[in-house]
């Protein structure tokens, strides 16, 4: 993920973000952040879904737990460590393919990573 990308990005439609994060020159980026995933937080949503003929399928959202770590590009030099978590709330979507039941741990959305890099970006430790 591409701090400087991520943080002057146009908002799209349904949270996500319109534009390539790596358009920036690879000779501009001075920061990289890096999401390492640590596990699974409070339970967000079971969705259960049926069919007339195929076998019930649940999926079961939690929110995802992850720690950023922020370099500096050029040295390698961490700035910074901060933990932060996945996407706080889902629907379940309307339709699904077949398949087995499964675990999703939510990611954070564009809008929380511009919040914990935000100040990475301006040059301020939080």
């Amino acid at each position: 993920m591409h701090v400087n990308g991520l943080l002057h990005q146009f908002a799209g439609s349904g949270g996500r973000d319109r534009v390539d994060p790596f358009t920036p020159l690879p000779e501009q980026v001075q920061l990289v952040a890096c999401a390492e995933y640590q596990g699974r937080g409070k339970l967000l949503k079971e969705c259960r879904y049926t069919a007339p003929d195929a076998a019930p399928r649940t999926i079961t959202h939690y929110e995802g737990r992850y720690r950023m770590q922020v370099y500096e590009a050029l040295t390698g030099r961490l700035i910074g460590t901060q933990g932060m978590a996945g996407q706080t709330s889902v629907s379940c979507t309307p339709f699904v393919k077949e398949g087995a039941d499964s675990v999703v741990a939510e990611a954070p959305d564009d809008a929380a990573l511009r919040a914990v890099l935000g100040p990475y970006a301006r040059g301020a430790r939080p």
